[in-house]
Parts: structure tokens; sequence; C-alpha cells
């Protein structure tokens, strides 16, 4: 019998090895991937851009209408837009849509002085 008791005694300590080997791993392996996820997301946010091309513009009298193309990644709000008319930016509505969609184009009629 003497035999026997280091013969369990090495297969306890390679259980208990083992096991703390698979917990590390499990541990590490979440580490990582919450890490990554974090760095992914905060790249994504940088990344994104926001633009406006001007596709067509027409002024008739007081009648101002000017067509936008959304050509970046995200939706912008209205609120985000300024037109200035004669070196002076245009105050109140800008007559546009409440946002642009990416890929969009929409017609804004912000008022014109009269030319």
């Amino acid at each position: 019998m003497k035999g026997i008791t280091p013969v369990i005694a090495v297969i306890l300590l390679l259980l208990i090895t083992v096991s703390l080997v698979a917990f590390a791993y499990t541990w590490f392996t979440r580490v990582a991937t919450t890490a990554a996820t974090g760095i992914e997301n905060q790249t994504s946010k940088l990344l994104a851009t926001k633009s406006i091309r001007i596709e067509n513009a027409k002024v008739s009298g007081t009648t101002t209408n000017i067509d936008l193309r959304n050509t970046g990644d995200v939706i912008i709000n209205s609120g985000e837009l300024a037109f200035y008319i004669e070196d002076g930016r245009v105050v109140g509505s800008l007559g546009c849509p409440a946002s642009i969609a990416p890929g969009s184009v929409v017609t804004c009629s912000p008022p014109a002085k009269e030319l």
C-alpha cells in the first residue's frame, strides 16, 4: 500500500493543475474578448464620419432649394446643419427634414434674401 499513496498524490496534483489551467484559460479568454469588443466599439465611433455634398442649389426670388446628399456613415440631424447666404448665417428654420440617412438626398428650403 505504500506505493499507492504517492500515485494518488500525483493524480490529485495533476487534477488540481489541470483545473487551474482551465480556469486561467477561461478567465484570460473572457478578458481578451471584452477588451477587443471595447476597442472595436471605440474604433467604430472614431471612424464614423459625417459628410454632406451639395447636389444642386437653385435660388429664384425668395425661394431657395438646396439638394443635399449624406455621403457619410451616420445619420445627420438637421440641427447639425447651418446655411450661410450672402455671408450671413440663416437663422430659424432651414426647411430640412429632421434627419438625413447615409446615402440619401434631401431638399432643404432655407429662406433666401431678395436678389
